[in-house]
């Protein structure tokens, strides 16, 4: 399903390489969840875990959780949730970098969210969880974590990316630091 109003004002910044798009997810750990509130919508920072299968349009996420809480009353209620990942830089007091003061990279998913409940597929995303976040991949949960912690994945819809200015190559994903 194609959100109606997915266009950018700034649509020649728009990011739809898959490649760039996993380097850009690899700059950071932290992710923001988006679940459907009321008044509001609520959102929390998350580490992630993703994987982005060779032919797949779109990418899936693994997350976890404590095993109650909020956030998984509003995922009963409603599975349908929005991701982010970001990174900024700013330059204030340094040399601007494309006319530009600062710098990002942004991704934004969105799709459905479930609870893992297949052990094997449990140490799989919880082995997603810790690269992402520079951890040795693992094997096994460790003794006593699964009761308290819910595994999630979150099967991806609709993907884009955002840059501050255009890129067209890997080499531009990283964002210059001290040019």
């Amino acid at each position: 399903m194609k959100h109606q109003n997915m266009t950018m004002y700034h649509e020649p910044r728009r990011v739809t390489d898959r490649v760039m798009l996993c380097d850009m997810l690899d700059l950071t750990c932290c992710c923001t969840l988006a679940l459907h509130d009321e008044p509001w919508p609520y959102i929390v920072p998350m580490n992630f875990g993703y994987e982005w299968e060779e032919g797949s349009d779109t990418p899936t996420f693994y997350l976890h959780m404590a095993t109650c809480g909020h956030r998984l009353s509003l995922i009963e209620k409603d599975p349908h949730v929005a991701l982010n990942v970001s990174v900024f830089y700013d330059r204030h007091g340094k040399k601007a970098y494309r006319n530009e003061n600062h710098d990002y990279r942004s991704v934004n998913a969105f799709g459905v969210i479930s609870e893992i409940t297949d052990e094997d597929e449990a140490i799989h995303a919880l082995g997603r969880i810790c690269v992402q976040s520079g951890r040795p991949n693992i094997v096994r949960i460790p003794s006593g974590e699964r009761v308290r912690m819910r595994l999630f994945k979150i099967n991806v819809e609709e993907i884009t990316g955002k840059a501050q200015y255009p890129i067209s190559i890997r080499e531009e994903v990283l964002m210059p630091q001290d040019v």
